[in-house]
């Protein structure tokens, strides 16, 4: 059983799970249920899960898409149920030139890529903060990093044969944000051109990031990489969300929690 991450007064504290999408959660909540029984909270129009899995005590529940949801889920998992961290786990755009479809990336800084309030503020800057990229928790990001790596070991091959794609490969770096579904070759470059570094795109992760970097709560998120973000990225996307995503989800959450 894994110990628990820390605890307060004698008492666990919870572990917040978030995705933006059902899909992204595999079957964690039903893992859940069947490990202690799950609580229900509806709280600002979600659902919060919680419960024990895999020996964690955790909170889970959709962020749903895009910074403005995501940041409001974060805040509620802190403030109302006063989560110790918070992982989120998803799928994302491809943007690196070394990453490929099934590749995992695992963010060790998070920025919004589609900030920018210059003059009076530097571009990707968050204004007030003085801040543009939000670091993950390195003993958290450590963690999930291995448990990706196990899964690598442990079923890549076998992943790779099953869904037709590269056996896939984990790669550690920044990962971007913005609330657009990038979905073109010229997108993409711009992308690579602004922020070089940049591995990964999603809709989500730098708005969790920067919550918990203003309240001080640890934070880390993996993402799968459903598409390289050009224009066949819909269709990728949709394919690896609806075929492939849980699968993922499931095998990395299991040796992260269980760890």
């Amino acid at each position: 059983m894994n110990t628990p991450l820390n605890t307060s007064h004698g008492a666990a504290r919870p572990l917040g799970i978030l995705a933006a999408l059902p899909q992204e959660l595999g079957d964690l909540i039903d893992a859940m249920r069947a490990e202690s029984g799950v609580r229900t909270v509806t709280h600002g129009q979600r659902e919060y899960y919680v419960g024990t899995v895999h020996g964690t005590p955790c909170v889970v529940t959709l962020a749903r898409v895009g910074k403005v949801a995501a940041a409001a889920t974060a805040s509620a998992l802190i403030h109302e149920f006063d989560v110790e961290a918070i992982v989120f786990t998803g799928v994302a755009g491809g943007v690196g030139g070394d990453v490929h479809v099934g590749d995992i990336v695992v963010a060790s800084t998070l920025m919004q890529h589609d900030i920018d309030a210059s003059p009076l503020f530097p571009r990707f800057e968050v204004p007030l903060l003085g801040v543009s990229r939000f670091t993950a928790d390195a003993a958290l990001a450590d963690r999930l990093a291995a448990a990706c790596e196990r899964f690598v070991a442990e079923e890549g091959a076998a992943c790779a044969a099953r869904f037709g794609t590269r056996e896939p490969r984990v790669h550690r770096g920044l990962i971007v944000s913005g609330d657009q579904f990038v979905a073109s070759a010229t997108a993409v470059a711009a992308l690579r051109e602004a922020l070089p570094d940049a591995l990964a795109v999603e809709m989500e992760g730098a708005a969790i990031a920067q919550v918990c970097y203003e309240y001080g709560v640890p934070c880390a998120v993996v993402r799968t990489i459903s598409d390289t973000a050009d224009d066949h990225a819909p269709g990728s996307f949709m394919a690896f969300l609806t075929g492939i995503a849980g699968t993922y989800s499931n095998a990395i959450l299991a040796r992260f929690l269980g760890a």
